[in-house]
């Protein structure tokens, strides 16, 4: 069977990969270290969104059209001139970490989403440096290992492994070893050493010959689900975070959030149970809604919100139609949305529970339950994860004056009294 090719930039996972990204403004490259990358774009030292947005759009033209460098730097002299901005480093360096590092990183996140899909006619994995004086010391030692795909090796040594790494990484099959002699290594899980940052003084684990902030898989961070992308925007500067969530696209919930719920849906109508487990990005808490919960000492874990397929059927149940209070599917899909620009976020004092409403043509309101830093686990590109998540519990149909009750308090927004 031929090699799984992916052929030179752009191929559609790649591409896929980038166009997916979240703008993050960072002051320094500390802002933003290991696998939160794979999901968010970010300069050192871009903290103007508007800056970022030019530099994102410039990379993914050249991840589109295959742009050389010589042209990069070209609209990056021009941004740089538009925004005033001035960075640290050479420019010589800046323009070729910016262009390659995001290169390299979409190709390779792209070429493990098909390493992935592959695995169980190809299941092993050889890694490659690129054969020259340049390679890296720490990294020769390396080249020609082959291990199974889903050994724990890959997790923190796929490439790249540190800025402007070239190495790469081949599938193989049990046929391609055998014709050709190979042999699959004998190799325990890597393990790290601590290490004291020298210009704060903080104590991380590094990989030996991975330099830091690179001991991640940048395909597998890019297909985990986004509930850990949300923990991992936590851990951000404050304001940094806010800019980023203040200019995140969450449209693209909205069509996989439907399919779920129409799909749970039909599943109750005809009396079948889902397949717990399975579970659907809403959207993210709002900065406002954050600083709320911090408040109150309850601070979020992550900042993404997810509804699971078995909560979706509690939603649709039966016994919420005979008492006229189920949400109807039209409304129940549209909860990206409705997250996106509530009518109002409330609080729920007794446990801690936030409700997100949206005023319905009947007077009454649709309310969705959420469930603040439930541990849970998700199925997500056929793996299941156990994370920290906040979940959409429970969803009903309810007249105004049941928001307006003590037990809540309004973060922000307005619940509208029904004439009387």
């Amino acid at each position: 069977m031929p090699e799984v090719s992916v052929g030179r930039m752009p191929f559609n996972e790649a591409i896929d990969y980038f166009q997916k990204k979240l703008l993050i403004p960072s002051r320094q490259w500390t802002d933003m270290v290991g696998p939160i990358h794979a999901k968010g774009f970010t300069v050192a030292g871009a903290t103007s969104l508007s800056l970022l947005q030019d530099l994102y759009s410039t990379v993914q033209d050249s991840i589109l059209d295959g742009t050389t460098l010589t042209e990069f730097r070209k609209r990056f002299d021009d941004i740089v001139s538009r925004h005033g901005w001035s960075y640290k480093g050479k420019r010589g360096w800046r323009t070729r970490v910016i262009f390659q590092v995001n290169k390299r990183s979409a190709y390779m996140a792209g070429r493990w989403e098909q390493i992935w899909r592959l695995k169980d006619i190809r299941p092993f994995l050889q890694y490659l440096t690129v054969g020259d004086e340049r390679v890296r010391q720490s990294h020769r030692p390396w080249h020609g290992i082959i291990l199974p795909v889903d050994h724990p090796f890959w997790r923190t040594h796929y490439p790249p492994n540190d800025w402007l790494c070239r190495c790469n990484a081949r599938s193989r099959s049990k046929d391609d070893i055998e014709e050709e002699g190979l042999k699959v290594s004998n190799m325990a899980e890597p393990t790290p050493t601590s290490y004291a940052d020298p210009d704060t003084g903080e104590v991380v684990k590094k990989y030996k010959g991975v330099g830091i902030g690179w001991d991640y898989n940048v395909g597998q961070a890019w297909l985990a689900p986004e509930a850990i992308f949300g923990q991992q925007l936590m851990e951000i500067p404050a304001d940094l975070r806010k800019e980023a969530l203040k200019w995140m696209d969450t449209d693209v919930y909205d069509r996989p959030f439907k399919r779920l719920v129409n799909k749970v849906g039909t599943q109750v109508a005809k009396g079948q149970r889902p397949a717990a487990g399975h579970a659907q990005t809403a959207g993210y808490l709002a900065s406002e809604v954050i600083e709320f919960l911090q408040s109150k000492g309850k601070g979020p874990a992550s900042t993404v919100i997810v509804a699971k397929d078995s909560d979706i059927a509690h939603w649709l149940r039966d016994t919420k139609a005979a008492r006229n209070q189920m949400v109807p599917i039209s409304v129940a899909s549209s909860l990206p949305g409705i997250v996106r620009t509530p009518d109002a976020v409330l609080y729920e004092k007794a446990n801690g529970r936030l409700l997100f409403v949206r005023r319905l043509s009947d007077g009454r309101y649709a309310k969705f339950v959420v469930a603040i830093g439930l541990k849970g686990k998700i199925q997500h590109n056929k793996s299941r994860f156990n994370e920290t998540l906040n979940l959409v519990k429970t969803a009903g149909i309810v007249a105004a004056y049941n928001l307006l009750q003590k037990e809540y308090e309004l973060i922000f927004g307005e619940i509208v009294r029904e004439a009387r």
